[in-house]
Order: C-alpha cells, then structure tokens, then sequence
C-alpha cells in the first residue's frame, strides 16, 4: 500500500479528529445529541480521510468526504442544537474545512502510477 502526500487529505484527518474530540474540549458533552454527532461524523471524517489516504484513485472518497463534511455543516440546523454557541461554531468551521479540502483534493486528483511487475517468462 502506498500512501499520498496530499495536504488537503490531511487537513481533512485533524479536522475529524478535532470534530471527535471537541465536544470534550469545548466543553458540551452535557448535550448528548450535539456530542453524539461530533463522535460519530468525526469518526467518518476520519475513516474517509484514512480511505482516501490509501487509495489509489482517491476522488471517491473525496467526494463522500466533502458529503460528510456537509453534513457536519448543516448538522445544527438538522439536529437542533443552534442555541449551543461552541459546538454551533465548531460545526460550522470545520464542516467548511472538510468541505473545502475534500474538494479541493477531489479536483485536484491525479492516479498514482505503481509500477508493473514484469511477468516471467515461460
């Protein structure tokens, strides 16, 4: 397996593990809904980012990358926790990360050529 150097599939790693463990930092584990859904898409923020690392033609998991990271964005509204400032903000900031470095890999994606093994002759 070969792993890419795309910054962008990076940025899109600590910004899932960021949305993982902020409810701890920020302080609204309190809010279980809120909290919930900073484990969860911050753990699929993560197994994408960790997906596209590896892969070979990584604009797939880009695009389902910058899903999540829609999702995470208008998580706020959908689930309701607009009046929670911290975790309101959080979502909003790093959902747009996610977003704009998932698109931006996602365009900017290009296969990595291995090289062929030779066949032995018979």
């Amino acid at each position: 397996m070969r792993f890419t150097r795309r910054w962008q599939v990076w940025v899109s790693l600590v910004a899932g593990a960021w949305l993982f463990v902020s409810p701890w930092i920020l302080g609204y584990t309190g809010v279980a809904v809120v909290a919930w859904s900073s484990y969860i898409l911050g753990a699929a923020v993560v197994l994408t980012a960790l997906w596209a690392l590896a892969a070979r033609l990584a604009r797939n998991p880009e695009v389902f990358g910058a899903f999540l990271g829609a999702l995470v964005f208008i998580a706020p509204w959908a689930l309701g926790f607009l009046s929670e400032r911290a975790a309101r903000l959080d979502a909003w900031i790093v959902g747009a990360v996610i977003v704009v470095a998932s698109l931006w890999a996602a365009i900017n994606e290009r296969p990595v050529h291995l090289p062929e093994r030779r066949r032995p002759t018979a």
